[in-house]
């Protein structure tokens, strides 16, 4: 039942492309498309359209003094008279030294606020100490790496572990807190 049912849907879509393609067809005005010919005179149904006079591109014409040219006017050169600003004349004096900027100071970057909260080691020594932000981040590093891109790990001891501010040469000794 169902495929009889799209049989009939697609006849009848046939059909309506077919209807509307004869009613198009019965419309079009007689001559138009690409095989009518094409006269060499003005259309009538153009009115106002000016012709283009080819008959300029032969003459020759008039020699204009160079600078005078404005790009954006079209037809005879103007005759208004141009003033041209001079520069002022410049003045021979000794140089004058430019006054010191004052650097700007840096403003101290705020101190990173961690909590160490343990440390791991394996059988050769390495140790790991593990460090966690007010943001509850957990931050890993062993003696000498960076992390969160502010804190040097200087040494890893039992209770605590000492740090760096990569901003100053300020070492401080964070305590093991447990929770």
């Amino acid at each position: 039942m169902v495929k009889r049912e799209r049989m009939l849907a697609a006849i009848l879509g046939v059909l309506v492309v077919a209807l509307g393609a004869a009613i198009w067809w019965q419309f079009q005005p007689k001559g138009a498309g690409p095989s009518a010919p094409t006269s060499p005179r003005p259309d009538a149904s153009i009115v106002g359209l000016e012709r283009i006079g080819l008959s300029r591109l032969d003459a020759k014409s008039s020699p204009v003094p160079a600078g005078d040219i404005d790009v954006f006017q079209f037809g005879a050169p103007s005759t208004k008279v141009v003033l041209r600003a001079t520069p002022p004349p410049t003045l021979a004096a000794a140089p004058v030294a430019p006054e010191p900027v004052p650097s700007p100071t840096p403003t101290p970057v705020p101190i990173l606020n961690v909590k160490y909260i343990g440390k791991v080691e394996d059988k050769k020594g390495l140790k790991v100490a593990i460090l966690m932000t007010d943001r509850k981040e957990v931050l890993t590093g062993r003696p000498g790496e960076v992390v969160a891109n502010r804190l040097k790990i200087v040494s890893i001891g039992l209770e605590s572990v000492d740090v760096q501010d990569l901003g100053s040469d300020h070492v401080r000794r964070i305590p093991l807190r447990a929770n």
